[in-house]
């Protein structure tokens, strides 16, 4: 199967760092590619932020007293009554606060959120777009600087059967793509305080983008070893998992198979 141009090159640029080491032997190289899911992500997040002191105290005194209207609020604060007025309304659609039978009372959640202190604002939407690899179920992230390779139709596809079913971007869990967003490199910090992620609402599949991997075949002279090294072009780094695997399944049948032709050669 012939390797167009580019692939060529890009593995002669990658390779370089075993040839120009005298005890290492380039043995054999070949490319190939693996699928990475462009993942749409739509979610709703909510800002965790500090309770403001004024937040505070109305809480405090609905906790111990029973009040009916926000001007008694506004006395027992000294503070304007709409003012008051404007918090309780963000405290009772926040869920915090309630008026049952003709008195502000305090609910569960206002207590819970009381007690630590904090205060969660609005659930907001947002959409974020992922890089997914089935093979090693995490986000990838995308080394911009590295050239892409554009043509991959005469590359054959990563040949090593799982033996587990990779899962696809859109059958995980929603507690496995929070921890998958916030692997990525999400930004929680923001002035208001610290984003959650409260509810993914949905996950699509936009594109599945074939990445192109190098694999080299070395032998190191000195400890007599042969193994291999995949040099990974979208995340412009080795690959640790695709090594692991390739170096437990092939490492010694490829022994085996160089040192035989060697000695073929020799005959």
């Amino acid at each position: 199967m012939s390797v167009n141009p580019q692939v060529k090159k890009e593995m002669a640029k990658v390779a370089k760092q075993f040839t120009e080491q005298p005890h290492m032997r380039l043995l054999g190289s070949e490319a190939w590619v693996f699928p990475i899911q462009l993942a749409d992500v739509q979610m709703k997040t909510v800002v965790r932020s500090q309770m403001d002191v004024l937040m505070k105290m109305i809480l405090k005194i609905l906790k111990k007293l029973a009040v009916k209207e926000a001007n008694e609020i506004g006395e027992l604060l000294a503070v304007e009554t709409i003012f008051v007025e404007h918090m309780l309304a963000l405290l009772k659609q926040n869920k915090m606060v309630k008026k049952a039978e003709g008195l502000y009372q305090l609910t569960p959640l206002g207590t819970e959120h009381l007690n630590r202190g904090t205060f969660v604002h609005d659930p907001t939407d947002e959409q974020i777009d992922l890089f997914y690899s089935p093979f090693h179920q995490e986000v990838l992230t995308h080394d911009y600087e590295q050239q892409m390779i554009e043509d991959t139709d005469n590359l054959a596809e990563y040949r090593i059967e799982q033996e587990t079913t990779q899962k696809d971007v859109t059958s995980l869990e929603d507690d496995q793509m929070t921890q998958l967003i916030l692997d990525s490199g999400y930004e929680v910090l923001v002035d208001a305080g610290q984003k959650q992620i409260d509810e993914i609402t949905s996950i699509h599949v936009k594109e599945t983008v074939p990445v192109v991997c190098f694999e080299f075949h070395l032998h190191d002279t000195t400890e007599d070893l042969v193994f291999i090294r995949v040099w990974n072009t979208w995340t412009g780094s080795f690959d640790v998992a695709f090594e692991t695997e390739l170096n437990q399944k092939e490492a010694s049948r490829l022994r085996k198979e160089y040192f035989e032709q060697e000695t073929e050669i020799d005959n």
